[in-house]
Order: structure tokens, then C-alpha cells, then sequence
């Protein structure tokens, strides 16, 4: 398709449970609605209903708010079916999407993250009226109960239930250590299977070629599966940084599941090294981060726009220690985009983005060569400063908005029966 063209004009819906600023599903929501947008293309939304949503025209069909952390927090017989039955198939959900469709008439759908609150019920729907469904899937929840290929927060990494076993995620209590919780993971997969879901996509979405590998494995047709790296927004800077200032960022959620634990103790194995840490603390680590952090390392919140960008301008490189198989985490793109190398687990997509030497792999979970890498970047400045030209130019290669309009156009084009 050519943006010249009228016939390639599309419609577009956007699926994505969160519809503000934060996580890098959201991230790329709006990145590739703004794509979209410069090329001509007419784009809606659709999401879950939030006070902290950015406005929308559409706001009125979004999904209504359910807040699961605070129904298992009050265990109810009563709250235990809500949980059950919004989390499997949304019946609500896909009556107003139903309605959305209705009054957008889109061309096509394309799902970004969408478990729990929305459902796989928008597939259905989109399905009964002819709507081509393309899905960028951000996560293993299509292939794996526990989302992350993880059984818990401190990184065991289990793929137990490859060949649809996902009785294995109740054996393993693998979703937040609970039994009800883990069945009602596997429960879920086993629904959306039995209501073929996969079998109703007409194409999927992997931003790393790690996950599409993995999806390939657990089934899912290599014909169907395409590779599509993220794109950054319109206004990211793609210049030389803002210096050095001598210290190492984390920025992003700050979970066991992230390499939190790991990466504190690195930084009292390398007491030399100045650390700063930046983001939303997820349970359990809530109220708990203070506490935890070495003289060395200094949380200073959660961070947004150009505040968040100064850090990374800033930092001499930017490390994300994550104990799963990361996707394609924004955090590295977006280091990557001011020149800034990263420090990154051997694993997923981290190894991925990290190739030709555009920074430095330590084997997850482990400090000792986590702060054998910290101490190596604090140190080789000049290195480092090359590492960093080359992430640059990979992003501006890969992950720019021209070259991602390509690729989506292409799957689009698939999805909807072209050549």
C-alpha cells in the first residue's frame, strides 16, 4: 500500500486493555497510531475504562474498569466468579466492542494486550462480521498460563506446558504461588483454545524473533507469525545523548521478575558504581525498595517525558538484568535511540537487541558478572561511546516509523486477503 493511494486508506481499530501512558504495550499502541495516522489512515480505540485514560472520542464503549488485584485481595465466593468469568471471556467486552464496530467500520482489527480485562471475546465478535485480526503479541500469555515462561518471581524459567499442557500451571502453582489462581490460568488457555481463538487471527505480531520461534514450536503456523520489530515515537531524538554523568539507569517496573534482587546486590559487590532506578514498584516489592537499596543505588520514582529522557541522556549506559524471556523491551530501544549502550541478561530478546556489540550480556541472576559489567562500562568510556554510535544506528536501521509502516502494511495486507 502507498499513502498516495485512496484504496489503501484503511481503517484501523486498536485493541489494547490500557489506554495511558506507561508499559510498552501502550507505548507501542499509541507509537503505531501515530504511524498510521501520518500515512492517511483513519485509527480508533478501544480499551478498558480508567480515570488516568487519555481522552478519546470513543471512551463511552470502552470496557468498564475491573480491578482483580483488589477482588482476590477480599475473597468472595461472589468476587471469585467475577474474577472467573471477566477473565475468560468478557461477554461486556464484546457487546460494546460490537457496538465500536458498528460505528468505526474498520478495515481491520489489530490486538495488542488484551488477557484478563478485555478477552480474546473481541476475536469472536470481529470474527462473526468478516474483520480481518492482526495481533502484536507483547508476551507469552498465548503459549503460557504464567505470561513470562517463568514458575515464579525469582526467575525459573519453565516451559512445562508446551503441547497445550496447561494443567502444568496448576501442578506448579506457577501464577502467584495460589492453586486458584494458577487454575484459573489454565482454565483460561484451555477456553480460548477450545474456542479456537489462535485458529481466528488471521495474523500475528513478534517483535523479537525469539518469541516467534517460540510460537512456531508451540504450534502455531510459521505462515502466520510474522516478525515486526517496535517502532519508537515521532519525536524521539536520534542525536549523540547528553553526555556522561557517571551512573548506570534502571528504568521501567520495578519487580523481582525485572532482576531487581540481582541487581541490588551487584551494586554491593561493585560499591564504586553509582546506580539510579526509576520507575512504578510492583508488588512485592512495594514499600519494601528503600529498605533494600545499597548506599550506591538511589530510587527517584516514577519518570515520564522529558524528565525520564534527561536520565537516560545522561546515564553512561542503561541496564535491564530481566530474570524471563523479555520481549523487545522499550527501555533498550529507547537507550539505544540517544546513544546509550545496554547492560542486559543473555536471554529473549535482550540477546536479540544487543547483538554487534551494542552492549554487554550477563548470564541471568547473576551479580557477580552483573557487577563485573557494571564496573566495565564505569570504566571504558571510549568503548562504551562506540557501543552506544552502534545502537543508534541500528535504531535509526530497524525500528524507525517509515520502515515500520512497511512491515505492518504488509501483514495488513496479508490479513485482509492481498497479495
Amino acid at each position: 500500500m502507498r499513502s498516495g493511494d485512496a484504496r489503501s486508506r484503511s481503517r484501523v481499530v486498536l485493541v489494547n486493555t490500557r489506554h495511558l501512558r506507561g508499559g510498552g504495550d501502550s507505548t507501542y499502541t499509541f507509537n503505531l497510531a501515530d504511524v498510521l495516522r501520518a500515512e492517511g489512515h483513519e485509527v480508533a480505540f478501544f480499551a478498558m475504562q480508567d480515570a488516568r485514560n487519555l481522552p478519546d472520542p470513543n471512551a463511552d464503549l470502552f470496557v468498564s474498569n475491573i480491578d482483580f488485584a483488589a477482588l482476590n485481595r477480599a475473597r468472595t465466593p461472589a468476587n471469585g466468579l467475577r474474577v472467573l468469568w471477566r477473565s475468560i471471556y468478557s461477554v461486556e467486552a464484546r457487546q460494546r466492542f460490537a457496538e465500536l464496530l458498528d460505528r468505526t467500520r474498520p478495515d481491520v482489527v489489530h490486538l495488542q494486550s488484551i488477557h484478563g480485562h478485555i478477552t480474546p471475546s473481541v476475536v469472536l465478535e470481529a470474527g462473526r462480521r468478516g474483520v480481518p485480526v492482526v495481533w502484536t503479541l507483547h508476551d507469552y500469555k498465548l503459549i503460557c498460563p504464567n505470561t513470562h515462561l517463568l514458575i515464579d518471581a525469582d526467575g525459573r524459567v519453565c516451559e512445562a506446558c508446551r503441547g497445550n499442557r496447561f494443567y502444568q500451571a496448576v501442578l506448579k502453582r506457577c501464577k502467584k504461588g495460589s492453586l486458584l489462581a494458577s487454575g484459573v490460568a489454565a482454565l483460561e488457555a484451555y477456553v480460548h483454545r477450545m474456542l479456537r481463538v489462535p485458529n481466528r487471527v488471521a495474523a500475528f505480531i513478534s517483535p523479537s524473533a525469539f518469541l516467534r520461534d517460540k510460537l512456531i514450536e508451540r504450534g502455531l503456523p510459521s505462515s502466520r507469525v510474522h516478525h515486526v520489530p517496535l517502532c519508537l515515537p515521532f519525536e524521539e531524538p536520534l542525536d549523540d545523548g547528553g553526555g556522561n554523568e557517571g551512573y548506570l539507569l534502571f528504568f521501567g517496573k520495578v519487580h523481582p521478575i525485572k532482576g531487581i534482587h540481582p541487581l541490588l546486590e551487584a551494586c554491593r559487590l561493585a560499591p564504586e558504581v553509582s546506580l539510579i532506578v526509576a520507575g512504578p514498584v510492583g508488588q512485592p516489592l512495594a514499600g519494601r525498595l528503600p529498605a533494600l537499596l545499597p548506599a550506591n543505588a538511589r530510587y527517584v520514582g516514577m519518570k515520564h517525558g522529558e524528565e525520564l529522557r534527561r536520565l537516560v541522556r545522561e546515564a553512561a549506559a542503561v541496564i535491564l538484568p530481566s530474570l524471563w524471556y523479555e520481549n523487545q523491551p522499550y527501555s533498550i530501544l529507547e537507550a539505544f535511540a540517544v546513544g546509550k549502550p545496554v547492560i542486559a541478561s543473555e536471554m529473549g530478546g535482550m540477546a536479540e537487541l544487543l547483538r554487534e556489540e551494542r552492549g554487554l550480556l550477563v548470564p541471568p541472576g547473576d551479580p557477580v558478572r552483573l557487577a563485573e559489567a557494571m564496573r566495565w562500562m564505569l570504566s571504558h568510556a571510549a568503548e562504551a561511546a562506540e557501543m552506544g554510535d552502534r545502537a543508534r544506528e541500528y535504531v535509526r536501521r530497524e525500528h524507525g516509523p517509515e520502515v515500520h509502516y512497511r512491515r505492518i502494511m504488509h501483514v495488513y495486507r496479508l490479513a485482509m486477503g492481498g497479495a
